[in-house]
């Protein structure tokens, strides 16, 4: 059982220190090319609190694509520009309430008149939308009128 534990400890401050991975660009851009492991949506599930159900759902992650991550062990390269880039806004969101996860939760999914009334987890399907609430959430962060 201190095994599991230390192994959960360890694989979630390794998930912690790839999302500081901007310091690391090319380590990271050469771990996202060659497909994120599976186990990172599980890890990015965890950051914010939900079950990875509850988070493809949030998400509109298909069930298809979940069920070949667990066949395959890793994401396409694709996905995991993605899911990298939206850990990073979640994070982010996180850092905004100070860790507390079920804030977060609900700031994501409540409309912001900044956002064009739209809750900005509905912005998270696209990079465009990513770099969207990316920006806004730097905004409140520094105070500049949205």
């Amino acid at each position: 059982m201190a095994e599991h534990t230390e192994a959960a400890s360890r694989s979630a401050s390794d998930f912690l220190r790839m999302l500081d991975g901007r310091a690391d660009w090319v380590t990271t851009s050469k771990l996202i090319r060659a497909g994120l492991p599976a186990s990172f949506f599980d890890e990015l599930s965890a950051l914010v609190g939900l079950s990875p159900s509850a988070l493809a759902s949030l998400l509109e992650v298909k069930e298809p694509a979940r069920r070949r991550w667990l066949k395959t062990g890793k994401l396409t390269s694709t996905e995991s520009d993605y899911l990298y880039s939206t850990a990073l806004v979640l994070r982010s969101a996180l850092g905004l309430f100070e860790g507390d996860q079920l804030a977060m939760r609900e700031w994501i999914t409540r409309p912001a008149l900044a956002l064009g009334q739209k809750a900005p987890v509905e912005l998270l399907s696209t990079f465009v939308g990513i770099n969207t609430v990316e920006a806004f959430i730097w905004k409140l962060e520094h105070g500049v009128s949205a």
